[in-house]
């Protein structure tokens, strides 16, 4: 994917732009390698090396890159999985640090949830580090009211009332440069737990074919099956495209045959995602769950055929699939 040309600003005061070495350099980002590269050009505007960037950064499927007004650059990473809410996800800043480096706080356990209070947390920060060495203070406030609460390293916090909290440690190393981390803390709702019935990871499959679906549903607030959706997915490698969505716990999809461009794929492949999404009371946040089943076809390749709505790009528009409580 095309990214942005960097632009340098002498002028400017920011302490984590690029450098001018950079200035006027095309950036492009690949999906599925997880890699970054620039476009080196010659005189003229003729192309001389395609080089990678930052080959030691672990990606998690960049999807947008821009240079923000401080000289930095701004990723998007989606992470792995279909339009799940995937733990690698994330927006990034990569910075040029010039001289010392800002520590990086490490926070854990990342997230916790519990059905009532009170709710006791061991909390660490193992894996806190200084790049350089540098020794590091660290400053613990669990209830986001601006006042420490704590200076050890693996402190143990108590919350005794409903609500999401985010107790976070700010570390500062002895030149005074300072990063921080938060964990998050839920309690009085706790996540739902999402199950295909039917159809099951690797049953018998092929595309054209109607599949039908039944999702169960475990949470500690009242279900609803109106809060269950299901989505039909052509995967392909990496990647998938959406095809049709039904809302309810039971229903059907009629699946489309295969289109032109993938019909001689051989990484092709049906995904069903079930999600479910809870309705807490007052001053709770609603939490999701989200399961796939992925069946690969197994049986011989199917007509070429390109009925409406199949192979639809990522994002793209999707028909309605049929389920028994109505579809949307």
């Amino acid at each position: 994917m095309g990214g942005p040309a960097y632009r340098y600003e002498a002028s400017s005061s920011s302490t984590i732009k690029w450098p001018a070495y950079f200035d006027g350099v095309p950036l492009f980002y690949e999906w599925s390698r997880d890699a970054l590269f620039e476009f080196r050009l010659e005189a003229g505007g003729q192309l001389g090396q395609i080089r990678r960037l930052f080959p030691e950064l672990p990606l998690a499927n960049p999807i947008d890159i821009e240079f923000g007004p401080d000289g930095a650059l701004y990723m998007l990473e989606y992470g792995d999985g279909y339009y799940a809410e995937n733990p690698e996800a994330k927006l990034s800043r990569i910075d040029f640090v010039r001289g010392n480096r800002t520590p990086e706080p490490v926070v854990g356990p990342p997230i916790t949830y519990a059905a009532a209070p009170p709710l006791t947390v061991q909390l660490t920060s193992e894996g806190t580090a200084d790049p350089d060495g540098d020794p590091v203070s660290l400053f613990w406030d669990f209830d986001q009211d601006g006042v420490v609460d704590s200076t050890e390293p693996n402190p143990t916090a108590t919350f005794d009332r409903i609500g999401s909290f985010g107790p976070s440690l700010r570390v500062v190393d002895s030149t005074g440069r300072a990063a921080t981390g938060a964990a998050r803390v839920v309690v009085g709702n706790t996540p739902p737990v999402v199950s295909f019935v039917t159809p099951v990871m690797g049953q018998p499959f092929n595309f054209g074919q109607t599949v039908r679906f039944e999702v169960a549903v475990q949470d500690d607030q009242p279900v609803s099956c109106a809060r269950v959706t299901v989505d039909y997915i052509v995967g392909h490698d990496m990647h998938g495209h959406p095809i049709s969505q039904a809302v309810g716990c039971t229903g059907s999809f009629q699946t489309p045959r295969l289109d032109a461009a993938h019909l001689l794929s051989p990484t092709v492949f049906g995904v069903f995602r079930a999600s479910y999404t809870d309705a807490p009371g007052p001053g709770l946040p609603p939490l999701s769950a989200a399961v796939f089943a992925v069946l690969p076809p197994t049986g011989p390749a199917p007509e070429q055929g390109s009925p409406p709505g199949a192979g639809a790009p990522d994002g793209g528009a999707r028909d309605a699939g049929t389920s028994d409580a109505g579809a949307p």
